[in-house]
């Protein structure tokens, strides 16, 4: 009866031993991991207008908002944040890009109008302060649809 109850409080104490040293080892790799990642923050753009010329008059307008992510402590530590950079450069690429047809825009041309406008981001500021540009919004309203 004694050899049952000492195995009984053997197995007890291996358990416990066990799972408090498993409990220890995920913390301490949590903490380990968390410290390799740096936290990501996101801010938003204004909105921003930009006119369609076509044929030398005013076809309509881009209405865009743009969000973008950086690293959290980088954007606080940067004496001017990247907002102006990013409109600047999507101003001048809207405003510049001849062969899209934004009353017909498709997903690609969207998709590809990001990547050119981070590309171009990223030539002008540390890559820690973007690391993803996003679409808040991104509208076309033609100059009649305005009179109305």
């Amino acid at each position: 009866m004694i050899k049952s109850i000492l195995l009984t409080v053997w197995v007890a104490l291996l358990s416990l031993s066990a799972n408090f040293a498993i409990g220890y080892w995920k913390e301490d790799h949590a903490h380990s991991a968390d410290s390799g990642a740096k936290a990501l923050e996101q801010r938003k753009t204004r909105i921003i207008n930009v006119p369609i010329l076509s044929d030398g008059a005013v076809q309509g307008y881009v209405v865009a908002q743009f969000a973008y992510t950086g690293e959290a402590a980088a954007l606080k530590a940067a004496g001017v944040a990247p907002d102006g950079v990013i409109l600047d450069e999507a101003f001048r690429l809207l405003y510049a890009e001849e062969k899209t047809d934004f009353r017909k825009l498709q997903r690609a041309d969207l998709n590809k109008l990001i990547d050119i406008l981070r590309a171009r981001v990223v030539e002008r500021i540390p890559p820690e302060l973007v690391k993803e540009i996003l679409v808040q919004e991104f509208n076309y309203v033609s100059k009649d649809e305005i009179r109305k």
